[in-house]
């Protein structure tokens, strides 16, 4: 479990990846989430590669299984990530969806 301030520091490097660009390698779907997912499931995973180069594995948002395809240009966005833990800190993080 992250702390307050471990959650802080995590958010103070999100705007680096906001609006990246790159391409979809291979996805998966989750259906048996673990802990802190469950409300999301089923939920889109994949690998990602950036176009500088870095490779990530992430969550896709914002389309269904069937509109994804190899190859396939994405863009990242910060959203929320799981439910407010018992300090009451929102967690977000780094998604992408398809363009």
């Amino acid at each position: 479990m992250n702390s307050p301030v471990q959650i802080w520091r995590q958010h103070k490097t999100l705007h680096n990846y906001l609006g990246k660009r790159g391409k979809l390698l291979v996805w998966t779907k989750i259906l048996v989430p673990p802990l802190g997912f469950e409300q999301q499931a089923p939920y889109l995973v994949g690998i990602v590669k950036f176009n500088d180069g870095e490779k990530l594995p992430v969550q896709i948002v914002d389309c269904n299984e069937s509109e994804l395809k190899p190859n396939q240009k994405i863009e990242a966005v910060i959203r929320k990530i799981g439910k407010a833990k018992s300090e009451d800190v929102i967690e977000y993080g780094i998604k992408v969806k398809p363009i």
